[in-house]
């Protein structure tokens, strides 16, 4: 069993945010490792919350389904989505490094956190939100994983080393929403940064083949594919064992 609670937390700038925490049933004197799942561009939804929950019950991780809109902001339809994405993708280190910083120092706050075993996984722009994690180097960080993420690179930021994070991609083959000058350009990145990264590139998937009802609520070329879902989480969970062994 796990034990399931919303909690609020606040940026540097007072901004409010509502994420939800899964801890494992155990003592609060126990040290756990801790995961930060950012959701796609709906926000928090049932996807992100199993996969949590997943962690915290079964393999005794405490996972923070993250928020980086605001509390109480849920969208259901990808123009209305994108008012308030396109800011964020515009200017990562002024508008979302500050909503990223906020959601892994929640995660820290929680008691029973081991604060140097830290790990995050999102999906779409989770995935961008992940990788920038990684960029940033934010204090016990092991992993970072991007399920069908966009890939771009932080403009006018120092290509500093990433050799001590774990960096995973998993990529739709038939993605038409991250064109492969972009995945080129996450390679090249990668390299000069001297990564310890593996790249996934799944054949058959579109983008969101994470997500079974992404077909409802996008327009062509997202998809759920069963096989890329299955394999790319449980290569997610064999690098979160070897992390945080």
């Amino acid at each position: 069993m796990s034990i399931h609670e919303t909690i609020v937390y606040k940026d540097n700038d007072g901004n409010v945010y509502s994420g939800e925490l899964y801890t494992p049933r155990s003592s609060d004197s126990e040290s756990h490792p801790g995961v930060v799942i950012f959701p796609a561009f709906r926000g928090v939804t049932e996807l992100e919350m199993e996969r949590a929950e997943i962690l915290a019950k079964e393999f005794g991780y405490v996972a923070l389904v993250a928020d980086i809109y605001g509390k109480g902001i849920r969208f259901t339809d990808i123009p209305t989505a994108l008012t308030v994405i396109r800011p964020l993708k515009a200017d990562r280190m002024g508008k979302l490094k500050p909503r990223l910083e906020a959601s892994l120092n929640a995660l820290r706050s929680v008691p029973s956190v081991n604060k140097n075993k830290l790990a995050a996984f999102g999906f779409c722009l989770g995935g961008l939100c992940s990788l920038d994690i990684a960029r940033h180097r934010l204090d016990g960080v092991r992993a970072v994983i991007s399920f069908h993420g966009t890939l771009n690179p932080i403009e006018g930021i120092p290509l500093d080393s990433l050799d001590d994070i774990s960096i995973q991609v998993h990529h739709g083959d038939l993605d038409e929403h991250v064109p492969k000058s972009n995945v080129d350009a996450f390679h090249e990145e990668m390299r000069a940064r001297n990564a310890d990264f593996v790249f996934v590139s799944h054949g058959k998937a579109m983008h969101s083949f994470t997500d079974p009802e992404s077909a409802k609520i996008a327009p062509s070329g997202v998809g759920y594919n069963e096989n890329a879902n299955k394999r790319s989480w449980t290569a997610t969970l064999e690098l979160l064992k070897e992390v945080f062994a």
